[in-house]
């Protein structure tokens, strides 16, 4: 019998082998990958269409208890008063926050203001579409630090003061009759006589990223001043905007888009476009409550004319 020991050669992965397992592996990766975020984008979207939904809905509540569409908000202190986003709360089931409002006093600033603190830095997941995040403007200042949030109102084709003041684009194209909310003015969904199904509601807004900086009002719908959106320019536009009070600073990020700005020095003249982080367009809620997402390639025409709701147009938000 032969006792000599047999010995078996261990085999392994040779460089090139190891190369082709890396190689695949980063193949499959970049395959999957794009697909996968296009689920959490679909998802988010989702999420940001239903957010849309309980807006437009608490809109009607409050309309059917109250008769009328509810305040835009004051012009008293330059638009710094409680917008809509205040008095919708209780129909977000927002209704202990609401109650902690004291509306004798601003939002902001300093002295007795201080009181409606919670209600101007509460973050309320209804009002922030998850494809960006939510920020403080202001952050360190005990005063004047406020919550930037996803929706605003629609403030028709003209500007957040409604008024003409500075012919910057050389047309005189603004046209706000009909809007659906009007500084220091209470609507009602009568008014509305081009159809609640062709009247914009609410939309998206971008959101500063920069939570050190205040300039213009974009994303703050506690306050009147950046509680709105125009349709003086396209969705997701790429043109100047008017920013309204200050223009955007080297730090200012709105997620990844850097916006032009125009005007200073002027709280009423922001043009604030409708903004998304979804790719070809954003999402908007109507005045009869159902949610569109309406391609940035909308005929400024058309998106104009969804801005009013007596100017006699039907529009079609499939463009």
């Amino acid at each position: 019998m032969d006792f000599r020991r047999v010995t078996h050669k261990r085999s392994a992965f040779t460089l090139i082998e190891l190369l082709v397992v890396i190689a695949i592996i980063a193949t499959l990766v970049a395959i999957l990958l794009p697909a996968v975020q296009q689920a959490r984008e679909a998802a988010r979207r989702s999420t940001c269409k239903n957010n849309l939904k309980q807006l437009a809905l608490a809109m009607h509540n409050y309309h059917d208890v109250n008769n009328t569409l509810p305040l835009f908000g004051d012009d008293r202190w330059d638009a710094d008063t409680f917008s809509w986003y205040a008095r919708i709360l209780p129909y977000i089931e927002q209704s202990a926050l609401y109650d902690t409002i004291d509306f004798r006093f601003r939002p902001n600033g300093g002295g007795a203001s201080s009181v409606n603190r919670q209600a101007r830095l509460a973050l309320i997941p209804t009002m922030v579409c998850p494809s960006e995040n939510s920020v403080v403007g202001e952050e360190g200042a005990q005063d004047w630090g406020t919550r930037r949030l996803s929706y605003s109102a629609n403030m028709g084709n003209s500007n957040i003061g409604q008024e003409n003041p500075n012919n910057w684009d050389g047309v005189w194209t603004y046209n706000f009759e009909g809007a659906p909310f009007r500084m220091g003015q209470c609507k009602r969904f009568a008014d509305i006589i081009d159809g609640l199904s062709n009247t914009l509601l609410i939309a998206e807004v971008p959101i500063n990223q920069n939570s050190n900086g205040w300039q213009g009002g974009y994303a703050t719908p506690t306050l009147a001043a950046g509680a709105g959106f125009t349709t003086y320019l396209s969705p997701n536009t790429t043109a100047s905007i008017d920013s309204g009070r200050r223009c955007w600073g080297a730090n200012d990020d709105f997620s990844g888009r850097k916006l032009l700005c125009h005007l200073n020095n002027n709280w009423r003249s922001a043009t604030f476009a409708s903004m998304s982080m979804h790719q070809g367009g954003v999402q908007t809620a109507l005045c009869d409550g159902s949610v569109r997402f309406v391609s940035e390639n909308i005929s400024l025409q058309e998106w104009r004319e969804a801005s009013t709701s007596q100017g006699g147009k039907v529009t079609n938000f499939n463009n």
